[in-house]
């Protein structure tokens, strides 16, 4: 924004303007005949104004996770942490640990584009993910369960940009259902596992070239 110095001056001229603007308020008052009663006038627009009623606020979606009666609804999508977006350590681990935020909701609403859009082609592992969900949700099937969770991960150098991001991988039980609900297969059991992310630094982000199970 830019910034002007206003100079105000009151010299003989201003103060005879100014006076005679009173003057012509003044004659003005007096040929209209005796001055209206205050007391009786009609209330200015800001006396007779009503309070204004505050907006009733909208209620925001709530998330259903899924079960035999349908998909989840209003799964919150994942945001990407500040930090993961800068080519540091810290920045690693919180882009893996989104990574799988973005895999979870994968799981939960069969939207398998952001999680294409992390992996590299040439991880097998990745595309194997989104080809399973892709086929878990084909000819009306959805997926109840399956929400993952990250408790740790530690990132250190790899060869030239790389870094290597071991994480500790909690997922819960997983079931895929039938159009009408019933199971599409046995259960999945929950899980608790290692396992390590190589993630490259490609000019815009971070994104998933390798990943692996820790057996």
């Amino acid at each position: 924004m830019t910034s002007r110095n206003v100079r105000t001056s009151f010299g003989p001229r201003s103060g005879a303007a100014v006076l005679a603007v009173a003057g012509t308020l003044l004659m003005a008052g007096c040929s209209g005949g005796a001055p209206a009663d205050p007391g009786t006038g009609s209330p200015t627009p800001s006396q007779s104004a009503s309070p204004s009623v505050p907006p009733t606020p909208t209620p925001s979606a709530v998330y259903k996770p899924a079960d035999a009666s349908g998909p989840a609804q209003n799964v919150p999508v994942p945001v990407l942490p500040e930090v993961a977006k800068t080519e540091t350590k810290e920045g690693a681990e919180a882009f893996t640990k989104y990574w799988f935020s973005v895999l979870s909701y994968a799981y939960e609403t069969g939207d398998t584009v952001e999680l294409s859009g992390l992996s590299k082609p040439e991880c097998n592992f990745c595309q194997g993910l989104v080809t399973d969900i892709e086929a878990a949700w084909a000819e009306d099937k959805w997926i109840s369960g399956g929400q993952i969770e990250i408790p740790a991960a530690t990132a250190k150098p790899a060869s030239g940009a790389s870094m290597q991001v071991v994480l500790q991988v909690l997922q819960k039980e997983l079931t895929i259902h039938n159009q009408d609900g019933s199971p599409y297969q046995e259960k999945t059991a929950a899980t608790n596992a290692g396992s390590v992310a190589m993630v490259d630094f490609a000019g815009t982000g971070w994104v998933v070239s390798d990943l692996g199970l820790i057996r």
